[in-house]
């Protein structure tokens, strides 16, 4: 099969730092090659040598800081990107604009996807070109259905992956190490809920219990932080213990090994509209960890409170209370950690490139069949 995947104007191939669409796509269309497919990437130019000279590479734009300029150079690159893509069977499309420009060169495709990795702002009625929608959450899939019914006929939900020969245990179960900590990964943003997080750990050092915490992420603005003030605040909450803050860490083998050193992975989040997967959680869940989340639907695909972790409501004005009680039960229950470790490990293990690369050949195969 032929398929073209179109990435959008920010974000290069191969991808480094940041995209998380860049990522999704360089590592599924890279399986598909592996099983024989005829994979194109249509993606921004980097600025030095790629090993993707065998793609089409146009020239890309940096971040401008304004919605209305991106929403521009979108529009752009989406018009050079269909125009000089060769022809395929499949199109995935990433960018805006490119599911409406898309039919100004339907003679270059049969059919054509687009990859909703976000939270739709009821554009997706406009998108009537696409054979198929696909959700990365169920909680993105019901959003879309509930903006744009007509569109529910061509949604599906298919899960990000997540790297299965990184992010895994060889032993099946993790055990609470002598000195148990918790981990964060990610953006150290107000949005993360890491505030709550600090709280609940500072309450359990005030009642005796001992417990790291290790917070892995950018903090800086201009990284997708909130900046040093938001890192003093946090500071500011500590009583008994000091936080280890690690640098972001970009390379996938360098940060399972980062994490690997805790024992609970604790993703806080208060963003309801913001998180449409939760890729660090099951990537911490693989390697065995024990999650603990905030109620947001996105989790719900992957975890079950009390049977693979466990679950806390952050809209609660005791939230910080709530989390410090899911903290307090795992360290006190050896037995019942080491289950959920064991179903954690056995979950994520579902979530495979090679399995989610699957998943959507069978939708490629099916709206192609339709014809």
């Amino acid at each position: 099969m032929k398929v073209n995947i179109i990435t959008g104007p920010f974000g290069c191939l191969p991808p480094y730092a940041i995209g998380a669409v860049e990522k999704l796509w360089y590592s599924i269309g890279t399986d598909m090659r592996n099983k024989g497919h005829q994979v194109i990437f249509i993606s921004k130019k980097p600025l030095k040598e790629s090993s993707m000279d065998d793609n089409l590479l146009l020239h890309g734009y940096e971040r401008t800081g304004s919605w209305v300029k991106d929403f521009v150079l979108d529009f752009v690159f989406s018009i050079k990107a269909l125009s000089k893509m060769p022809k395929c069977d499949m199109l995935v499309l990433n960018s805006i604009w490119s599911p409406i420009l898309c039919l100004l060169f339907k003679w270059k495709y049969r059919r054509a996807l687009y990859n909703v990795a976000r939270f739709p702002k009821k554009q997706m009625g406009a998108y009537f070109a696409m054979s198929s929608l696909a959700c990365v959450s169920t909680a993105v899939y019901n959003a879309l259905i509930e903006q744009s019914p007509s569109m529910k006929s061509r949604a599906c939900v298919i899960p990000n992956p997540i790297d299965t020969h990184i992010f895994c245990n060889e032993h099946m179960v993790k055990t609470l190490s002598d000195s148990p900590e918790v981990v964060y990964s990610g953006r150290v943003h107000k949005e993360k809920g890491l505030d709550i997080l600090v709280k609940a750990v500072t309450r359990l050092h005030e009642v005796g219990i001992s417990v790291g915490l290790r917070i892995i992420g950018a903090t800086k603005i201009e990284d997708g932080g909130s900046g040093e003030d938001y890192v003093d605040y946090l500071e500011s909450l500590v009583r008994g213990y000091k936080i280890t803050w690690v640098e972001p860490i970009f390379s996938p083998s360098l940060l399972a090994k980062e994490i690997r050193k805790g024992d609970i992975f604790c993703y806080p989040s208060i963003a309801g509209l913001g998180e449409t997967f939760g890729v660090a959680p099951l990537e911490a869940m693989g390697l065995g960890l024990v999650p603990i989340v905030s109620n947001l639907d996105c989790f719900k695909d992957f975890i079950v409170d009390n049977e693979n972790g466990l679950v806390f409501d952050h809209t609660d004005v005791r939230c910080d209370e709530l989390l410090a009680n899911c903290l307090m039960r795992l360290l006190s229950d050896e037995k019942m950690y080491s289950e959920m470790s064991a179903k954690a490990i056995k979950k994520s293990a579902g979530f495979s490139v090679s399995r989610v690369s699957d998943m959507y050949m069978s939708i490629f195969k099916k709206v192609l069949g339709g014809e």
